[in-house]
């Protein structure tokens, strides 16, 4: 009996220590101010504030990566300006030829700065605006690859992309019922270029992809050795004498041959740009929504 009771005893003590514990949390629970109350709301209000500010100062920075239309093409008369793209393309292909003689380096046969559909077309009115800003950046592009000294382009093109098979992207349509969202910046489509040139040249055309004022994404890239196999070693070959060795015969210092490194690439890129439109074709966004 007296066994029975302590275990009683004991499972009673333990369900009233739950029970209190319980009890303590409804009452703490209970006297807990609603939420959102008055300081919550202001610190979310600070918060979303900072937030579109700090928007603001991003999109004034991208500002500068913004793509201008070619030339004064704005500036012409509406009816007139189908011929002048078409005068202006026609332009630029020659003076990028004509750089790729100076520099020494080669442009496939059929080059036409990917525009080749306007070679002998006239192109819509309705496109002028996207067209002119793509003739702006292939022009740009096409005259940091062709200043590259000895480089061989095999392609320059415009990428096709799954969702895509144009350039400038089709915007895909929203789904049924869903808010359109108007984004930032404009996805100007993507350009495929293929070339082998030494490894100097293709370290200055990377920076120059940096150092250009437009938002360039390399999307893809391969590189390989235009050699399979790195030169082989004959160790038992002489060692052929320096031009620059002393007349009198006392020994110079002897330098290793470069057996590896040297080689010519073969690279292929895919290079995605975008544009970020004027402030007055977006939604203000500097400042937080008013709506509680």
């Amino acid at each position: 009996m007296g066994w029975l009771v302590l275990g009683a005893w004991e499972n009673y003590a333990t369900v009233t220590a739950e029970y209190s514990s319980k009890a303590s949390q409804l009452t703490s629970l209970a006297h807990l101010k609603l939420f959102p109350n008055a300081a919550n709301f202001k610190k979310l209000e600070a918060t979303l504030a900072q937030t579109h500010s700090d928007l603001g100062k991003l999109r004034t920075a991208l500002e500068h990566y913004r793509i201008p239309p070619f030339g004064n093409i704005e500036t012409s008369k509406p009816q007139d300006r189908p011929q002048y793209f078409q005068d202006a393309l026609r332009a630029q292909v020659t003076e990028i030829k004509t750089l790729s003689e100076i520099s020494g380096s080669t442009l496939p046969p059929a080059f036409y700065l990917g525009l080749d559909a306007y070679e002998n077309n006239l192109p819509p009115s309705d496109q002028l605006h996207s067209l002119t800003r793509e003739l702006t950046i292939l022009n740009s592009l096409a005259t940091m690859v062709a200043i590259q000294k000895g480089t061989v382009v095999t392609a320059f093109a415009r990428a096709r992309d799954a969702s895509s098979t144009a350039f400038p992207h089709k915007k895909k349509p929203s789904p049924q019922g869903a808010p359109k969202l108007q984004l930032p910046y404009e996805d100007l489509g993507a350009i495929h270029i293929s070339l082998r040139c030494g490894q100097i040249e293709f370290h200055q055309l990377l920076q120059a992809f940096a150092d250009a004022p437009y938002f360039l994404v390399i999307e893809k890239i391969t590189i390989q050795n235009s050699a399979e196999e790195p030169p082989r070693r004959n160790a038992s070959a002489p060692p052929t004498p320096r031009a620059d060795q002393p007349p009198d015969g006392s020994p110079s210092i002897r330098r290793l041959p470069i057996i590896v490194g040297c080689e010519s690439l073969n690279i292929s890129l895919k290079i995605r740009i975008f544009d970020f439109p004027a402030e007055q074709n977006q939604p203000d966004s500097t400042k937080p929504s008013s709506t509680r």
